[in-house]
């Protein structure tokens, strides 16, 4: 148990009231309240946790931190008036759960693509160091032993729940962190990652994502540099299980991204600079590389040596998710050959080109592209690595970007043969709607509706007649759902889970799982 004062220690605030008031919990949500709490009042985009500081004092708060001096809580109640209360949230968890950042090796993962992916495989292959590893992806957690799914539709949660989960790690015994770091929760105007003392900074690429959010191209690529210069601010030394360690600061870039020089000059002078690439010279680089719609097989040149990997994932961009997963690995000393065992017995990636293997002549993959970025990286891929048809299933989320709906249409019909158009989330929006304005851009391409173009809303509907087409040699992309749990509608959500789902339709069809 903190006191107030303790928790505000770093943050720049006009106190009120007694701040020697001893702090049991710490919530910004005034449902999650508890007696003895201190309630964080943020704006957020659709609610104003301001309208909320009497509900968490009925319910028992003892103090609030807030930054409308408008909606200030009574004078009798211990508070602190600071600049951005979503900004304060961060160093007011770390200080809660006692800094657990500064007690793990704490690596961090950002790039445009790949970051769920590359941090999947770094914790695995960090594994091979003999020592527990925990992660925070878009996909699942895992502390320890306990791995599981992240329902949260967040890429990056909230700081207080980041900050009890570092804390979870360092009681579970883990010596690593491995941290999927968005833009969103590296920039400064949410600072949902400000205090997770990194110690080994990796990025994958970048390219023009979320500039709704972040305005420019450069504010992006700059939100995303944050995680480099946040190097600077963890300790040279920390205390891993128990002993005092000294921990060396490592920054890796992607060589082949053109924006690699903007990374390296963030992290400055005073760290260890590694690279990784296929093309460019590079500390960790990629020859050799021969995809089948089966797996994946390269011969990875390292500081450590010449390995020759046989992985079992689909995609030639798992190239470099497994190279910044062996960059990192060199960063932290780990063997090569051991880290690459384990990434070779990886079966497949929830939601992220994952096999679906019941024996049938033909591929079935289940990944989470869902817009058209994604869409031309995996299918231009899997074209020519596909000896019959290629067939996508797949529909566009209701009430997101309308715009992107024909492009979709326009791409796969570019690159599949047939098309399955499906739910994906509508929302409040209408199915058939949504599918029309995808099959429009199909049709553009030529495409022809009930001919090689299908529009069927029911989305376990949709799978079964795909693979019930499926012929040998052809692969059947099943897109959009990845991971998610849930498909969402105006109603509510019903539960979904496509890898289960493609699997029940290849045993309708009398295939058996092995």
């Amino acid at each position: 148990m903190k006191s107030f004062a303790e928790l505000l220690l770093h943050i720049t605030h006009q106190a009120s009231g007694d701040h020697h008031v001893a702090i049991s919990n710490v919530a910004y949500d005034s449902r999650k309240v508890t007696p003895g709490a201190l309630f964080v009042a943020i704006k957020g985009v659709h609610v104003d946790g301001h309208r909320y500081i009497a509900t968490a004092l009925e319910q028992g708060a003892v103090a609030v931190v807030y930054d409308d001096p408008n909606q200030a809580p009574p004078t009798t109640i211990p508070s602190a008036l600071v600049a951005d209360a979503k900004v304060a949230l961060s160093p007011i968890a770390a200080a809660f759960y006692d800094y657990p950042a500064q007690q793990l090796e704490v690596v961090g993962i950002t790039g445009s693509k790949g970051k769920t992916t590359t941090t999947f495989l770094t914790a695995a292959a960090l594994e091979a160091s003999g020592e527990l590893v925990g992660f925070m992806s878009t996909v699942d957690f895992k502390i320890g032993q306990r791995q599981w799914a992240n329902k949260t539709r967040q890429s990056t949660p909230e700081a207080l729940e980041i900050q009890a989960m570092l804390r979870e790690m360092v009681e579970a015994g883990c010596r690593y962190a491995v941290v999927e770091s968005t833009s969103h929760g590296l920039s400064p105007r949410w600072n949902r990652l400000g205090d997770c003392a990194y110690d080994v900074a990796l990025i994958t690429n970048v390219t023009h994502e979320h500039l709704d959010y972040h305005g420019t191209v450069e504010q992006y690529r700059a939100d995303k540099a944050q995680l480099f210069q946040l190097l600077a601010t963890s300790l040279s030394q920390k205390s891993i299980l128990g002993q005092t360690t000294p921990v060396e600061k490592v920054a890796i870039v992607n060589a082949d991204d053109p924006h690699a020089a903007q990374f390296r000059v963030a992290a400055g002078d005073q760290v260890r600079h590694l690279s990784y690439a296929i093309h460019a010279e590079a500390d960790l680089r990629a020859t050799e590389i021969v995809s089948t719609s089966k797996g994946l097989r390269f011969s990875a040149i390292t500081p450590q040596g010449t390995f020759a990997l046989n992985l079992q994932l689909v995609g030639t961009f798992y190239v470099y998710n497994v190279l910044a997963a062996l960059s990192v690995c060199v960063a932290r000393g780990v063997d090569l050959a051991a880290a690459i065992q384990r990434l070779e017995a990886i079966p497949g990636i929830n939601g992220r080109m994952e096999q679906v293997e019941l024996g049938q002549p033909f591929s079935v993959l289940v990944d989470y592209a869902h817009n058209p970025d994604s869409f031309e990286q995996v299918m231009s891929m899997l074209r020519p690595l596909t000896q019959g048809r290629l067939i996508a299933v797949f529909g566009s989320a209701g009430e997101r970007d309308l715009a992107k709906r024909p492009i979709q249409g326009q791409i796969a019909a570019k690159w599949c043969d047939l098309l399955y158009l499906t739910d994906e989330d509508p929302r409040a929006e209408d199915s058939l709607q949504i599918l029309q304005e995808i099959a429009a851009g199909a049709q553009a391409q030529g495409k022809i509706i009930d001919h090689n173009c299908w529009l069927i809303p029911d989305r376990r509907t949709a799978i079964e007649q795909a693979l019930a087409t499926a012929q040998a040699g052809d692969v059947v992309l099943l897109l959009g759902k990845g991971h998610e749990g849930n498909i969402i509608y105006a109603n509510g959500d019903i539960e979904w889970n496509e890898h289960a789902e493609a699997e029940r339709a290849l045993q309708v069809l009398g295939y058996i799982k092995r």
